[in-house]
């Protein structure tokens, strides 16, 4: 027997399905597949230490330090045939990857050690690395005893023995010891790596010694780098002849802080003061190694060449001073072990405060095989004992 709604049940179901039809049509607007998110605008905060000796905020995806090869490209013998290494010769010894071109591809660092006397090292860097035919972008030959690697900077940074350096010439092959640090940048206008200086004045000048002292504090040695006032103790002990001298912390300088001010007073008779600002590595506020990024002295400077400058010589210097018989003080060239390989006396054309002057210096340097970190310094000198009095040093790249 059949069943018939009424006519007002038959309302209610109609208005029911009308109702359920909406909610679905709702729940398809809301709920189904939702447009793209946008991705959060990447932002960068200026850091609190000084730009010299940390490493700078990068773009998303690109990392600092060495990364994770892919695996195709990550052992040494797939590089043997790329780079045509010869059997008995030489042999590739490691690669390594990193972000070195500044962009998010990782780049191969290959190290190729040849055999016999000295363990020469050539240094390869190549781009699209999982190619069967990686592009080479940069090459450095021939470094006695060497290294290299990706610093946490992603540059390239090298060691290797300087034959004639005060510390190697003359002795035996067992004897000589790496002495020498380089570091090479991406530069995009070159398409290559190019030399670059580390800020770095003192306790070392290279990013190399840098992140090996830092890795030396770390295991509990040279303990005094993490403390400002010692690391400037002994800057003017060994740059100034400076000992026991006097050290004021002006500003930072903290257990938590990236940078500091300071002031150190010679112990000599009449002895004067000069300004050392200091960075922690890396702006590593955790214990990083204090590193000396400008040392300055009231009414004493140097105006060429500019801090960080490639520099030959001879090399056209400038500056002004406080000149007594015309003589504002003596400049000096320091090579990459603070040794002196160039000197003349600054000389103005007056006496009195802010003497200007200019000097042409010749300087040596024991190491021919490129570019190396040093330093151009000014001192001045006391009239009761002839010690340094005060004191300009600025970081340069000697060609």
């Amino acid at each position: 027997m059949k069943h018939y709604r009424s006519r007002p049940q038959q309302l209610i179901m109609v208005c029911f399905i009308i109702l359920f039809t909406f909610m679905l049509s709702a729940c398809d607007m809301g709920g189904g597949q939702s447009s793209p998110a946008k991705s959060p605008t990447a932002t960068t905060s200026a850091s609190k230490s000084t730009p010299s000796t940390s490493a700078t905020a990068t773009p998303a995806g690109i990392r600092l330090g060495a990364q994770t090869c892919p695996s195709a490209v990550s052992v040494p013998t797939y590089w043997d045939a790329i780079i045509a290494t010869q059997a008995n010769i030489n042999k590739v010894e490691s690669v390594a990857c990193g972000n070195l071109e500044g962009n998010t591809t990782l780049q191969a660092l290959v190290l190729v050690r040849n055999q016999g006397t000295g363990s020469i090292l050539d240094v390869y860097v190549y781009s699209n690395i999982t190619n069967p035919k990686p592009k080479k972008d940069f090459q450095l030959m021939g470094l006695y005893k060497g290294d290299a690697k990706i610093s946490n900077y992603n540059t390239v940074v090298t060691a290797e023995v300087d034959l004639d350096s005060s510390v190697n010439k003359n002795q035996p092959n067992a004897g000589v010891k790496q002495d020498l640090y380089r570091e090479f940048k991406w530069s995009d206008s070159s398409a290559t790596l190019v030399p670059v200086s580390f800020p770095g004045i003192y306790p070392v000048l290279t990013r190399y010694e840098a992140e090996a002292e830092q890795l030396n504090v770390n295991k509990g040695q040279n303990f005094w780098e993490r403390d400002a006032t010692q690391t400037v103790s002994h800057f003017a002990d060994k740059l100034l002849n400076w000992q026991n001298a006097q050290v004021t912390i002006t500003s930072g300088g903290g257990q938590t802080d990236v940078s500091a001010e300071t002031t150190v007073k010679s112990p000599k008779i009449g002895g004067g003061i000069v300004k050392v600002s200091m960075s922690r590595l890396e702006g590593n506020a955790n214990g990083g190694i204090w590193i000396v990024t400008a040392v300055a002295t009231d009414g004493l400077a140097l105006t060429a060449p500019n801090n960080q400058d490639r520099i030959s010589s001879p090399v056209s210097v400038a500056g002004k001073g406080n000149a007594f018989e015309g003589v504002v003080g003596t400049v000096k060239v320091l090579n990459h072990l603070y040794d002196e390989v160039g000197s003349v006396q600054a000389k103005g054309g007056g006496n009195g405060a802010n003497t200007p002057f200019s000097a042409s210096v010749t300087y040596t340097k024991t190491f021919k095989g490129g570019t190396e970190e040093g330093l151009v310094a000014l001192f001045t000198n006391s009239q009761a004992d002839g010690s340094i009095a005060g004191a300009v040093i600025e970081k340069e790249l000697l060609a």
